[in-house]
């Protein structure tokens, strides 16, 4: 039993380490090359978990080689974007100014029903509003409306709002995201005073964010409320 632990454990923390290189993309977004390669590392590391017979270096050595050549692969595609389309679809667009790319929905295998399920996706009822629909290397499909369809911005309607940024998380269930904290330059003191004002200790906070105006919001605890 210890020994399939350390397997597996040995096992994951390679596999992490691996999906770190290779980007944060979720599985849904992953290109063809890309999806390929974790097919096959996650049959690798099965293997020594599942047969105790097979050293673990027959999974280690197989998928540091594919790691390396994926990493590789990805710095020369950087370098010479000809070559992603060997190992990568373009992305195609399947409806052109308004108009159904009959040949290219063919080309791709999606039929008119599909096409159509997908707009509805993106809260588009009637194909008619669509500019540009592009079906993208992920295999997510990326839809432009039509000027009218579009709803009016700020900027259309000449009005002028503040804009105070995203939220940024500085203490998460009692414990200090040292990480953001610094990214915001504030201090541990300059932290435990705006506790102070909002009469909480650290210990008794769920969410204490700030966000890029330098506006504050604090969560208490469920128990401590």
């Amino acid at each position: 039993m210890t020994t399939i632990l350390l397997r597996t454990l040995i096992i994951y923390i390679l596999l992490i380490g691996a999906m770190r290189l290779m980007g944060k993309r979720q599985i849904g977004q992953l290109e063809v090359s890309e999806l390929a390669v974790t097919l096959i590392l996650s049959e690798i590391a099965a293997m020594p978990i599942e047969n105790q017979e097979i050293p673990v270096s027959y999974a280690l050595i197989p998928i540091i080689t594919i790691l390396t050549f994926e990493v590789v692969m990805s710095v020369i595609q950087m370098k010479f974007p000809k070559l992603k389309n060997l190992v990568s679809a373009r992305p195609s667009t399947l409806i052109d100014k308004g108009e159904i790319n009959q040949k290219e929905l063919e080309r791709v295998r999606l039929s008119a029903d599909e096409l159509l399920c997908k707009l509805r996706q993106k809260d588009i009822a009637d194909i008619k509003e669509v500019n540009y629909a592009i079906l993208e290397q992920s295999g997510q499909l990326t839809v432009i409306k039509k000027s009218e369809y579009k709803p009016p911005t700020m900027h259309d309607m000449a009005l002028r709002a503040e804009d105070h940024g995203i939220m940024h998380i500085l203490v998460d269930n009692g414990y200090v995201n040292e990480y953001n904290l610094k990214r915001q330059n504030k201090s541990y003191e300059w932290l435990i005073s705006k506790l102070d004002e909002q009469g909480c200790w650290l210990n008794e906070v769920y969410l204490f964010m700030i966000d890029d105006s330098g506006n504050t919001r604090c969560i208490r605890k469920d128990k401590y409320k």
